[in-house]
């Protein structure tokens, strides 16, 4: 996934266009800025640009348009005027070049992210471990992956597939509390929900409220997501990410902090990126 600046888009057709503009006997030091700053611009297009290896049908009017806009510039003689010749050159070049790009620009892919519910897009796509308690990654640094990808494919309008990520992410923060509230006992060998929960109730341990909320989002969506015909809207996604915010939110409560190592850094830094 890559941004797109939009002022990009536009700086490059506003200073592009007005090559358009330039005529025979205009004076040379007045059109060498429009000349460099297209040749500048055209370049970085097609070589330091996220289009660059889209833009394919369009690169030999732009190598076309560059040779003359390189020779413009490179002549000795600044105090003249611009020649009909190479006025024509450019700006024929141009034309050619613009209806080549824009004809290629009519095709590649893009696409608007909306917000989802109350979502800002940005913290969806960059900085999902907004939308969780700030001491997650503190407590329980594993679940951060299926939190941030879990954003990301509500971004995208892929509900089920954020559901998925949403109860991993809650089983890792559950078997952290398990075995805080155990005093460590060895793990169920299903670790899913409601198999936890059912060794919770037969130890007698863990907090009611939390075992209360649990077990619905274990009934109504766990279970059946794991049904390959199962599929979620948006609006049963967004719900089940207030679900879970609210039950890892009231566990992290319980949890330590688990002591900083090389993996758990690790998992840190690539959820901040």
């Amino acid at each position: 996934m890559i941004g797109i600046s939009l002022p990009y888009i536009f700086n490059l057709a506003s200073e592009l266009e007005p090559l358009a503009n330039l005529h025979a006997d205009m004076p040379y030091l007045e059109a060498l800025g429009t000349i460099y700053s297209a040749q500048q611009l055209i370049e970085g297009l097609y070589t330091n640009s996220v289009f660059s290896d889209t833009l394919r049908s369009s690169r030999p009017y732009a190598d076309k348009l560059l040779k003359p806009l390189h020779e413009a510039i490179l002549v000795e003689n600044i105090d003249r005027n611009l020649t009909r010749a190479e006025v024509f050159t450019i700006t024929h070049a141009y034309s050619q070049f613009k209806i080549a790009l824009l004809a290629e620009l009519e095709i590649v892919t893009a696409y608007f992210v909306s917000q989802k519910g109350g979502y800002n897009t940005v913290s969806l796509l960059e900085n999902a471990n907004q939308l969780f308690p700030p001491d997650l990654g503190l407590k329980v640094p594993e679940a951060l992956f299926d939190i941030a990808e879990a954003a990301k494919c509500l971004a995208f309008e892929r509900p089920t597939a954020c559901g998925f990520h949403l109860f991993r992410a809650t089983e890792s923060v559950l078997r952290r509390y398990y075995s805080e509230v155990t005093g460590g006992k060895a793990e169920p060998k299903v670790r899913s929900i409601g198999v936890y929960l059912n060794a919770l109730k037969q130890c007698e341990k863990g907090d009611s409220k939390i075992l209360a909320a649990l077990k619905p989002m274990a009934d109504l969506h766990r279970n059946p997501l794991i049904h390959p015909d199962a599929v979620l809207s948006l609006d049963e996604a967004l719900s089940i990410h207030g679900i879970a915010r609210s039950v890892i939110g009231t566990m992290l409560t319980l949890l330590p902090e688990v002591p900083l190592t090389t993996s758990t850094f690790a998992r840190q830094s690539i959820s901040s990126i």
